[in-house]
């Protein structure tokens, strides 16, 4: 009898296969559970190692022993007269086939189980509504409203967090193109992972009512992504699904994700509406890891991170001249580094940031990024204030969702006198936006300019609990000057914040003794003739400062400046006379605003100006 044909006898190959089909099948349903439960990649690979070491002793036993009416004994025991390997061969076929049916009905299930589960929720639902229409009529709101936390990183290093918060930044940008959905900020979806609010409470927090959440695990050049889609509502999962590949598939595997998801939603991508995917940004996987650590690393808004967030992007256009995305991020960072590291040439960042800005727009033209960094810098260092309208306008056209454009854009507005479209613009952020400290301060300001003080000093509180100044209440002490309320006022501001500039620390005391005293109004005026115009921000503040004392000196104090700046401070009701001056009309001319009117239309509370000058209607 040959080795072969021995092998067959003792059914050593069906314990083999029975053994590898039985083997699969357990995998998958431990699989499913472990990522359930969020273990660590290692309890898996434990039992992976287990499941092979186990195959060649199944082997060795099958081979060494039979199983015999009288229960198992080794082969050489066992009379071949009296040998039952047929029947037990007949029974092991039984169980392959038994083991090979439910792995069948796993497969199917696992392919077929989104269709399954939404025509079934679908059914009920119609029921439901039905019932419910019986009883009253019912209101449906058509549109959907969902937020995109952060991917977990379950990746055994625990270094991938970049990369699940770059996938889940992604897949947002790719979800607020759909038609029919509102998506909430990833600066305000990701502000609540660190508070371990579970998910209605964040649903709560952020307005929506379903979540996208999952986790990202990496080995080497694998990567598996894991996503779920949760009605918060009714508290269930309308879709999940785990996808396994290289690097250089991750955007194929967003892409698919977006569209389950808006299937799930039962929302459609039109022809003309479709997403850009992440694979038309760069074909190149390591150029869009660069460029997702140097999101991160931009969002940490430190001098040091600003600086690598800039090298990073970099080198991702080194590897992919064509990536927009990594040119417009490198035009922020350049805009936003002054403001982290005095050390920094400002002259230098703006030429790099428009720069960058020039190259993403020559690629992209609707790179919304780019297109509002070149828009404050038209206003702000050319005083091209028509062009940066235009330019405003043409990003929010091509991204009337994105937060940051509506937030500037208010700004801007501010500073014009349009205070009903400003705040039209600045709600329109908050609603998308809804936990940033700056876009609630911004709307704050548009309450104290339409003299509503009582509703400015309950957002900058909203604000400042949200981090503003450091948690300081310097803007409520700023909006109690303007209330009249000197004492209160005074009070806050006497106080200061962490992280003040020192030189305009000094700046503040002496403002305050000048409030105090009018006769320390002209030492004040000449410490700001001395102190130097080259940070922007605080040119503002001082402004603003010579504003409530009533200066004159507030319209002379920049006529050195080729452009200078404007404060929306000037519109608020305590300087409608200043507004009537020669003066005041003179600054805006400078500051390119009376053409903005010209083209764009008068301020709303246009019968404070000087009627001879303005053209007002």
């Amino acid at each position: 009898m040959s080795f072969f044909t021995e092998l067959r006898r003792r059914n050593v190959f069906k314990v083999g296969v029975a053994y590898a089909v039985a083997s699969w099948l357990l995998l998958q349903i431990v699989d499913l559970v472990l990522e359930n439960i969020n273990a660590p990649d290692w309890v898996m690979q434990v039992f992976m190692l287990g499941m092979a070491v186990g195959f060649p002793i199944a082997i060795i036993v099958a081979w060494a022993f039979e199983v015999t009416p009288d229960g198992v004994k080794l082969q050489k025991n066992v009379d071949r007269n009296e040998s039952i390997s047929k029947h037990t061969g007949t029974q092991l076929n039984r169980g392959i086939i038994m083991i090979l049916s439910i792995a069948v009905v796993f497969l199917l299930t696992d392919r077929f189980r989104d269709d399954l589960f939404g025509q079934l929720e679908e059914t009920g639902t119609q029921t439901e509504n039905a019932n419910f229409e019986i009883e009253k009529p019912a209101i449906i709101d058509s549109r959907k409203t969902i937020a995109v936390l952060p991917f977990r990183d379950m990746s055994a290093a625990q270094d991938q967090a970049y990369f699940g918060e770059g996938i889940a930044e992604e897949l947002l940008n790719a979800l607020v193109k759909v038609d029919g959905l509102d998506v909430a900020s990833r600066t305000s979806a990701f502000s609540l992972v660190d508070e371990n609010l579970d998910i209605p409470a964040i649903a709560a927090r952020l307005g929506v009512d379903h979540i996208l959440e999952g986790s990202i695990r990496t080995s080497g050049q694998q990567v598996r992504v894991t996503a779920q889609l949760i009605e918060v509502e009714k508290d269930i999962h309308l879709w999940s699904e785990t996808y396994d590949g290289s690097l250089d598939d991750i955007f194929k595997i967003q892409d698919e994700i977006t569209s389950k998801i808006t299937a799930a939603l039962k929302l459609q991508l039109g022809s003309e509406n479709q997403v850009p995917s992440a694979e038309l940004l760069t074909s190149n996987a390591e150029a869009y890891q660069m460029y997702l650590q140097g999101r991160q690393l931009w969002r940490q808004r430190s001098a040091t991170s600003l600086r690598e967030a800039i090298r990073l992007f970099s080198a991702a256009v080194e590897l992919d001249p064509s990536f927009h995305r990594a040119w417009s991020n490198m035009a922020v960072a350049h805009s936003n580094l002054p403001n982290y590291d005095h050390s920094y040439d400002e002259n230098k960042g703006r030429e790099l940031s428009i720069e960058a800005a020039e190259r993403a727009l020559a690629i992209y033209p609707q790179s919304t990024e780019a297109l509002i960094i070149k828009a404050n810098y038209q206003q702000e260092f050319y005083c091209n204030v028509v062009e940066a309208a235009r330019l405003y306008e043409t990003a929010i056209a091509f991204s009337p969702q994105d937060p940051t454009a509506h937030h500037w854009y208010a700004i801007f507005l501010s500073m014009t006198g349009r205070t009903a479209l400003g705040l039209e613009h600045i709600q329109t952020a908050r609603r998308h936006d809804p936990l940033i400290s700056a876009v609630i301060g911004v709307e704050a300001d548009f309450y104290a300019i339409m003299g509503d003080y009582a509703r400015a000093e309950e957002l900058h509180r909203s604000a400042a609990a949200l981090g503003m100044f450091g948690g300081s209440l310097h803007e409520v002490g700023m909006n109690y000057l303007y209330a009249g309320d000197y004492d209160k006022g005074i009070a806050l501001l006497g106080q200061g914040w962490a992280g003040e500039n020192p030189a305009q620390s000094v700046t503040r005391e002496l403002f305050l003794q000048a409030l105090e005293n009018p006769e320390k109004r002209a030492a004040f005026e000449q410490h700001l003739g001395k102190a130097a115009k080259s940070n922007r921000y605080t040119t503002y503040e001082n402004l603003e400062y010579l504003l409530l004392l009533g200066s004159s000196y507030a319209f002379d104090y920049q006529s050195d400046l080729e452009c200078p700046v404007v404060d929306e401070t000037i519109w608020t009701e305590p300087f409608r006379e200043q507004r009537k001056t020669p003066e005041f009309f003179e600054l805006m001319e400078r500051a390119g605003i009376v053409d903005y009117w010209r083209e764009f239309g008068w301020p709303d509370n246009c019968a404070s100006l000087n009627q001879t000058l303005a053209e007002c209607p």
